[in-house]
């Protein structure tokens, strides 16, 4: 995971967090919550979703994670208020070498995750 763009993510004016981001510490389930994938004593997984996140400042998406990226394109349609956004690959003879989200005026990124971070970072 890229931290630095991690980090830039979360300074951005338009960031919020939204349920299914996936953060170090877990994914958050909802308003003030992350669920943790434990293991019961039997080896089991089962999904503990009672961890309150006191401190939102040492949080940072897992922006490889996609539900995360997802849950990022939804908040980049949002505050460009325009539902119909996507982020796609820039496509040579090589192959790609960068992403781009359509309709807006944002950079294009190295990944996928550059470039919607670079549109929300733009957004009016």
């Amino acid at each position: 995971m890229n931290e630095d763009l991690a980090r830039h993510a979360v300074a951005c004016r338009h960031w919020r967090w939204l349920p299914g981001m996936l953060t170090q510490h877990g994914r958050i389930c909802g308003a003030g919550y992350l669920v943790s994938d434990d293991i019961d004593e039997g080896g089991q997984p089962f999904v503990d979703c009672t961890d309150t996140i006191d401190d939102w400042s040492n949080l940072t998406p897992d922006l490889t994670d996609p539900a995360t990226l997802g849950c990022l394109l939804a908040l980049v349609r949002e505050v460009w208020g325009c539902d119909w956004l996507t982020c796609q690959p820039l496509l040579t003879a090589g192959g790609v070498h960068g992403w781009r989200v359509v309709g807006t005026s944002a950079r294009p990124g190295h990944t996928e995750a550059d470039a919607l971070v670079a549109a929300l970072e733009a957004a009016p």
